[in-house]
């Protein structure tokens, strides 16, 4: 009784220690992103006052807050808001200023057009498709700070506070246009003159981007509840006639070299002078993320850029996740490299991505079970127990496809990207919980047509034994999936519905084999358990093999 005693308070005290640990983790991470919102909103204070001087009052601006006082979570998620929602708005305005810029050089290439100058048009449709392919290295570095601020787990610093998204997509949007316009001009040579129909065919190009990109940047402008405000096209205007009195001409080719300066003092204020460059290559110790010191991060990251690389990912290109009130496709998630900045978030994304996917298999694999049964009990009269061996061979043979969704979760858990018993929408405890009832039930109950010989009269007291044992099982088993499914909206989009029961039914009566629009009973199952077979072996395959868990192997196990 003693020693009773003892292992009790053991594991007591092993569980404290585990939940401390997690608490010191959680506060050092939201210490750190603390760290950073501050540094980036004083930064931006900073760079305003800056406008404001440089300008004379004249641009619009935006109001900036101060940081709350109080330490408590409400203020901090405030905090946050306000300096993302800031940072926003400022991306909208610089991509909004690129855009003025552009509609100024053609509405001048126009002219040179409309007065058949066209000498002075294909110089100045050459020089604006160069600015606009300059734009790139701007757009990167717009790009990459936002990514930054999405590789924080929002949902791990504010449970239960929604924040505002950073404009990732918007900003790759716009990089995709920009190489989308400028992907043919590559070879432009600005010392020889290009054809004046192709010069034609770039502005058209042109003006078909600038409509595009201004509509995308009009909406990121509706969607920002800071200041509903445009910086006005007249202003660029004013500002390049008011520095010259030259020709037409020379207002592009001035046009384009403030337009790349605005390039140079965009990566320099809205970048670098944020402290992006410190966040990518933390040389400080308070810009630095901190690790979990209960996993092996090195360990994770590895098989995370292991996993991520692998084919089987295509076939989830219908399902999106849900992650602080947003949507994640998967080509999103997989693209960038793990590394220590994103590795907390990624993981999530990722874990979150396989439950959705995970949780579909199954409910699948569910309704496939139920169109089998309700033709072998509706449909087979004299051959139901015929229909019943072939159902079981089946689920047999599916045993090999819950072991490796099994095994893709238990080194998910050995390679610390994911533990069990916790509670978020990422976790996969359930999966593996169904994983292993499956596998017991079936190794308790095998029945293998292989292993048993029937004939017209198979050994019926087996086959009803087995039959109600999983009856029993499915009936538990279907209010758990019913339970967790009703919940899948608020984690997962997908963009398949689930298998019919009976379409498919209706797809078995069809033989794909004899061509015939009427077949047998017996080929109607078997056409039921041919389909499940494929649909588990293609499980296995896609969702075990093709993620490259397989290739992955641990010298020692942590879990049963």
């Amino acid at each position: 009784m003693k020693f009773y005693c003892l292992i009790c308070v053991a594991i007591f005290i092993m569980q404290q220690d585990i939940s401390e640990q997690y608490s010191k983790y959680r506060e050092s991470y939201k210490n750190y992103i603390k760290t950073v919102i501050c540094h980036i909103h004083s930064k931006i204070q900073l760079n305003e006052m800056l406008n404001l001087k440089s300008n004379n009052n004249t641009n619009n601006t935006v109001v900036l807050i101060e940081f709350q006082s109080g330490t408590n979570m409400h203020d901090f998620s405030e905090n946050y808001s306000n300096t993302i929602s800031i940072l926003n708005f400022k991306y909208t305005e610089i991509l909004k200023t690129f855009l003025n810029y552009l509609d100024f050089i053609l509405r001048k290439c126009k002219q040179f057009h409309d007065e058949n100058l066209w000498e002075n048009f294909i110089c100045c449709i050459t020089s604006l498709v160069e600015e606009v392919k300059n734009s790139n290295t701007m757009l990167d570095y717009l790009y990459n700070a936002m990514k930054y601020i999405s590789d924080i787990d929002v949902r791990y610093v504010f449970k239960g506070h929604n924040v505002p998204n950073a404009i990732v997509d918007e900003i790759d949007f716009f990089k995709q246009l920009v190489l989308q316009y400028t992907s043919e001009t590559v070879s432009f040579d600005l010392n020889s003159l290009p054809h004046l129909k192709d010069s034609e065919t770039k502005f058209k190009n042109l003006n078909e981007f600038y409509a595009v990109a201004s509509e995308t940047v009009n909406i990121m402008f509706q969607n920002n509840n800071l200041i509903d405000t445009f910086i006005e096209t007249n202003s660029i205007t004013n500002q390049i006639t008011e520095c010259s009195n030259k020709n037409d001409s020379y207002l592009v080719y001035l046009t384009c070299s403030n337009l790349n300066a605005f390039y140079n003092e965009t990566i320099d204020m809205w970048y670098k002078n944020l402290g992006f460059d410190l966040f990518f290559n933390p040389i400080i110790p308070k810009f630095t993320p901190p690790l979990d010191p209960k996993i092996n991060q090195n360990d994770g990251i590895k098989v995370l850029n292991i996993l991520r690389q692998e084919s089987g990912w295509k076939t989830m290109n219908h399902i999106k996740i849900i992650y602080n009130g947003k949507s994640f496709s998967v080509d999103f998630i997989m693209k960038d490299e793990i590394n220590n900045i994103n590795f907390r978030v990624k993981k999530e994304h990722i874990i979150q991505l396989l439950r959705c996917r995970y949780t579909e298999i199954i409910k699948n694999y569910d309704i496939i079970v139920s169109a089998i049964l309700h033709i072998c009990q509706i449909n087979a009269h004299r051959h139901y127990h015929n229909c019943l061996v072939e159902l079981f061979d089946s689920l047999n043979k599916s045993k090999t496809m819950f072991n490796g969704l099994k095994s893709a979760i238990t080194t998910l858990n050995e390679s610390s990207i994911w533990s069990f018993n916790v509670n978020s929408q990422s976790n996969l405890q359930k999966i593996f919980d169904w994983a292993k009832d499956f596998l017991n039930l079936l190794n308790n109950n095998e029945f293998s047509k292989d292993k048993n010989e029937y004939n017209e009269i198979p050994i019926t007291e087996n086959v009803e034994k087995i039959l109600k044992n999983f009856l029993i099982f499915r009936d538990i088993f279907y209010r758990e999936l019913r339970n967790d499914t009703s919940h899948m909206s608020e984690r997962c989009v997908l963009e398949n519905s689930y298998l019919e029961k009976f379409k498919l039914i209706n797809d078995f009566r069809f033989s794909k084999i004899t061509n015939q629009n009427f077949v047998s009973t017996k080929q109607i199952y078997q056409n039921g358990c041919n389909f499940f077979d494929s649909f588990c072996k293609s499980v296995y395959e896609n969702c075990y093999e093709n993620l490259g868990f397989n290739s992955i192997t641990f010298t020692t196990s942590t879990i049963a």
